[in-house]
């Protein structure tokens, strides 16, 4: 179409069939066979005059698969031309133990974690763990129990008792029975008062403060020791062994007394604040000063030390102010009960006549009341019999299983009976 407007070049076409006005319409393509999956049926292209399906399908796909099976492995394009060891990048030749290491943070505690796996053989070859309460009326042979617990080998190889005297009968007793062994120290917590001011003998921060110190001299010291045996195979010389916190009653008031006069200053000295109210949530700064202690006892007791922690028994009221005959306690931390061990109550048998006179004659027996680290419970335990030389004379028994930290009665014991 051409005139003069303009548009010569626009061509009309059919919207349908998409050709030009008048042109011949494109033959329709030829339609593709289906199967019945809707895949495309490939038609041979050649003559199938005399041929079976069979035959047919050779001609048509087998030689194709054949010449495909023939063609060298090169020829493939991702094939490689050289074949090259298969390189592992999941799994390295580098030792496993370096690459843990390598991968991990600097948390000191790995340290101490591969030190648990690898173990320790003093704490391994252990025969008990031992955090012991004692507690019995005066003489019954708590302490002397503890003091005579070293043996002869042990004695030999360095092995010491650091008994801390709240009590104040370590340094008699070592004279009396253990004179001479350096392998008994004595160490003596209380602080004398020297302040005219104050009527308080005894500077109660200072006595705690110092017995802190000392405990905390004990884990350095068992800490060092540890060290030695894990690099030398024995132990050093001397060493702590055994641990002996005698007077945790006493201790505890000194407890008392710093809570009543620093930590809550409701005095000047013990005698001011004996009579002071306390609520019952400000008891927890007592209990948290004692605390302190106990978690040193758990503490050595894990390093394989011989933990014990006597005291007196004290006695039970009834509602009237009464005391209660025969149902006393320990006078330790009532609430420190769980973090011991074992716990031993000790009591005196005194001898009367027909008409109720005592005749001199005694024995002190001990009693195994918990054990968390066996199931056995042995019994009482006969610790001395004391008597008129008339009547035999006195002997002491002592507790010969203590050596090793555990708590048994051999019944074949002359006096170890209930007779």
């Amino acid at each position: 179409m051409s005139d003069d407007s303009g548009f010569g070049w626009f061509t009309k076409k059919d919207t349908t069939t998409g050709e030009s006005d008048g042109a011949a319409p494109k033959p329709a393509p030829a339609p593709v066979k289906k199967n019945v999956w809707n895949e495309k049926i490939e038609e041979p292209d050649f003559d199938t005059e005399g041929m079976s399906l069979e035959e047919i399908d050779n001609r048509m796909f087998g030689e194709e698969e054949k010449a495909e099976e023939a063609e060298p492995a090169s020829s493939l394009p991702w094939a490689k031309t050289t074949v090259e060891e298969p390189v592992n990048h999941t799994v390295p030749k580098t030792p496993l133990k370096q690459i843990v290491e390598a991968t991990r943070s600097n948390n000191p505690l790995w340290a101490e974690l591969d030190a648990e796996r690898e173990g320790h053989d003093f704490l391994d070859n252990l025969e008990n763990y031992v955090l012991c309460g004692l507690a019995g009326p005066p003489g019954s042979g708590k302490s002397g129990l503890i003091l005579d617990s070293l043996s002869d080998e042990e004695l030999a190889e360095g092995a010491e008792v650091w008994h801390i005297d709240y009590d104040r009968g370590g340094k008699t007793s070592k004279h009396a029975h253990h004179r001479g062994k350096k392998n008994i120290i004595i160490f003596d917590p209380i602080v004398m008062n020297t302040d005219v001011e104050i009527q308080d003998q005894i500077d109660y921060l200072a006595t705690y403060e110092r017995t802190m110190k000392l405990l905390k001299m004990a884990n350095e010291q068992v800490d060092a020791q540890l060290a030695h045996y894990k690099k030398h195979g024995k132990m050093p010389k001397p060493y702590l062994k055994t641990l002996l916190f005698d007077g945790a009653d006493k201790f505890k008031d000194v407890c008392e007394n710093v809570m009543k006069i620093y930590d809550l200053g409701l005095g000047n000295d013990a005698v001011g604040v004996a009579t002071k109210r306390v609520s019952r949530f400000s008891w927890g700064v007592r209990k948290t000063r004692y605390r302190a202690a106990t978690l040193v006892w758990q503490s050595l007791m894990s390093k394989g030390v011989h933990v014990y922690a006597v005291s007196h028994m004290k006695p039970v009221y009834d509602g009237d102010g009464n005391v209660i005959e025969g149902k006393e306690v320990p006078g330790w931390l009532k609430d420190s009960d769980g973090d011991l061990q074992q716990i031993v109550i000790l009591y005196i048998d005194q001898e009367r006549d027909d008409i109720g006179r005592l005749t001199g004659a005694e024995k002190s027996f001990a009693v195994l009341t918990k054990n968390r680290t066996s199931l056995e419970m042995p019994g009482r335990h006969t610790i001395f019999e004391r008597a008129p030389e008339e009547r035999g004379g006195s002997t002491w028994y002592g507790w010969p299983s203590l050596k090793d930290g555990v708590f048994e009665t051999d019944q074949s014991q002359k006096g170890a009976s209930d007779e």
